[in-house]
């Protein structure tokens, strides 16, 4: 019986590294290695540009931790039940030649960036590694595969790494460096418990896309992933896609020069016009070109060119002045957009976003609704405690109708005076008058007592709400505000501190 178990995923990077060690310590004959999927639902990272950010800087993270173990970015990750049954396969039948199978396998995902879902690859690897290439696969290499799946998710939820448990109970989660895992193997209690996933939240995200030749960047890449959050979209459309997204706009986009400069033009024109509006820098990154080539990309957009040639920390240096040249820019957008005394957004910002949100909404052929909230009697509260209570009471009502509006797309903002506007896209109307139901509770919980005249309640407020579709080309944005206005005339008609709602 082996002295350790490892629970390893062949499309897990982690796993890769892991074997690659214990193959080059000669240490495999001590270890149980069970395959599973550590992530049973995602077999692919292609169409998700944050799969493919965090699977980069996992190949980031076991360059820096393993420096001597040879990793590339595969193209794709194909579906692992096959090999994973073909792997089991051989360890029950043929398990003195388990080894060389697996690392095989491993190698012709993480180094070569072959299918290994492809019945080619794994035959190539089973010649490889002295197999027949008719392997027998029965239903008792299903059950131990499924046995070995079930084992895994009972004791380690959630975890997307391999982990070593050893008879005398101790565990090692996650890629250490080399020295943790042999001291581990030695038998000492190693406590650091780290994490494959490292993307953090507060750092800036850096989009750079390019063909297949982008593996020769991965020293420059590896310089910036310590500062911002790298993203590698595997299609134009993918980028597309980002630069569409509010939550996933990169900060900066980082342009492969492959050699063709026709397209390179063409490409850098078609984004730079996409990102104008977000303002987002372009730069090219690539070898040495004329300085005619050069300036005509400095005409189509972009922000900088940059010789991959030179150091990366001076690389680096210049990817970060024009991450700190957005990130200063964001903030004085930002300060432009923002209404000084409530800190939610204003009508000049509600505007420019509901043009950008209606035009979605015509691509999408989804909903739109926007409430208009006004103050019940405000002036009286204004004339019976003065304009600093009232300005208190603003930010009050400003604070909890942002605390209620939760999803990421919502937009809150003072629309003028006592009014407030809130922009919903994607939302009907049973959604948006919940969401205003719940704002119109929440503002009376805030229980701010009201003028002398209106003393039997507390400060409240009226909400007209409209929805439209703006695929219906006989409706404008215009006219969906008009019928949100009309819906809280109706409210303050109806006796106030109540909701009304039109549809367009």
């Amino acid at each position: 019986m082996a002295e350790y178990i490892v629970h390893g995923d062949i499309n897990c990077p982690f796993s890769y590294a892991l074997h690659e060690m214990l193959c080059s310590q000669n240490l495999m004959h001590r270890v149980d290695w069970r395959m599973v999927e550590h992530d049973a639902i995602a077999s692919s990272y292609q169409d998700s540009a944050e799969n493919m950010a965090e699977l980069a800087n996992d190949i980031f993270t076991i360059r820096h931790r393993a420096p001597d173990i040879t990793i590339s970015l595969p193209q794709t990750l194909g579906n692992s039940l096959f090999p994973s049954l073909c792997i089991t396969a051989v360890q029950l039948k043929h398990p003195d030649r388990a080894t060389t199978f697996l690392r095989s396998l491993y190698r012709a995902l993480w180094i070569k960036g072959k299918d290994i879902s492809s019945p080619a690859v794994i035959y190539d690897c089973l010649e490889e590694a002295g197999l027949p290439i008719e392997l027998d696969i029965d239903g008792l290499c299903e059950e131990t595969l499924l046995y070995q799946q079930n084992e895994w998710e009972a004791h380690n939820p959630g975890l997307q790494t391999p982990t070593i448990q050893a008879q005398d109970g101790r565990r090692l989660a996650g890629l250490l460096d080399q020295k943790s895992v042999l001291d581990f193997l030695r038998g000492a209690e190693i406590n650091q418990e780290l994490s494959s996933r490292s993307r953090q939240q507060n750092q800036m995200t850096i989009a750079i896309y390019g063909d297949e030749k982008i593996t020769e960047l991965w020293g420059v890449l590896a310089t910036l992933r310590d500062d911002s959050n790298l993203l590698l979209p595997q299609s134009m459309q993918a980028l597309h896609d980002m630069l569409l997204s509010q939550e996933r706009c990169p900060d900066l986009i980082l342009l492969n020069n492959t050699g063709q400069q026709r397209d390179l033009n063409d490409l850098c024109r078609a984004i730079s016009h996409q990102v104008r509006e977000q303002r987002v820098p372009i730069a090219v990154i690539g070898p040495s070109i004329s300085d005619a080539e050069e300036v005509e990309l400095y005409e189509l957009g972009i922000a900088d060119y940059l010789i991959q040639t030179r150091a990366p920390d001076i690389i680096r240096a210049r990817i970060n002045l024009l991450l700190q040249l957005k990130s200063a820019h964001d903030m004085l957008s930002r300060a432009a957009s923002i209404d000084a005394l409530t800190q939610v957004y204003n009508r000049r910002e509600f505007e420019r976003y509901f043009e950008t949100e209606w035009r979605r909404g015509q691509r999408s052929r989804q909903p739109i609704s926007v409430i208009l909230l006004d103050i019940d009697h405000f002036k009286a509260f204004n004339d019976n405690y003065g304009h600093l209570q009232g300005d208190h009471c603003l930010q009050q009502i400003a604070s909890t109708i942002q605390a209620s509006a939760r999803r990421a797309q919502d937009l809150v903002c003072r629309y003028g005076g006592e009014e407030f506007v809130i922009l919903l896209p994607e939302t009907n109307q049973e959604g948006a008058s919940v969401l205003a139901e719940q704002i119109r509770q929440n503002i009376v919980a805030l229980n701010i007592p009201h003028a002398a005249a209106f003393a039997h309640q507390p400060v409240s407020a009226s909400l007209g709400i409209a929805t439209a579709l703006p695929a219906n080309r006989d409706l404008s944005p215009r006219q969906l505000l008009q019928d949100a206005d009309s819906a809280l005339y109706k409210a303050k008609h109806n006796g106030r501190n109540r909701v009304e709602r039109l549809t367009s």
